[in-house]
């Protein structure tokens, strides 16, 4: 076997084994990962449909909302932390009452912020 026919087969080698690593990795945080994002959006996608003067933007790992107000709406920012805090609460009960899966650390009080 020629060089250049073995640096191909190890090139190849390492690169599939890298791909497999990462989608082992994807794996085995998608389930906590997709948990916590359906609590958190879910939460925050009821509290929003109540203040409609504020715009859902991101919600960080943490359950921490980013958002856009309308002018001078910035009034309802403190209602809607209480509303989404209590909806993330609301969601965990259920599955913890329900028996089903929860991701580990997550934030029982996130808060939001007007950009």
């Amino acid at each position: 076997m020629n060089c250049s026919r073995r640096r191909t087969i190890v090139w190849r080698t390492a690169l599939l084994g890298t791909v497999l690593g990462v989608m082992a990795g994807c794996a085995s945080t998608t389930l906590e990962t997709r948990l916590s994002n359906e609590i958190y959006w879910d939460a925050a996608v009821e509290c929003e449909s109540r203040y409609r003067t504020l715009h859902l933007d991101q919600i960080d790992r943490d359950g921490n909302v980013t958002m856009h107000a309308d002018a001078e709406s910035r009034h309802e920012l403190r209602p809607f932390i209480e509303c989404y805090q209590k909806g993330v609460r609301a969601r965990i009960d259920k599955r913890r009452g329900a028996g089903q899966p929860l991701p580990e650390n997550l934030n029982l009080e996130p808060t939001a912020e007007v950009d």
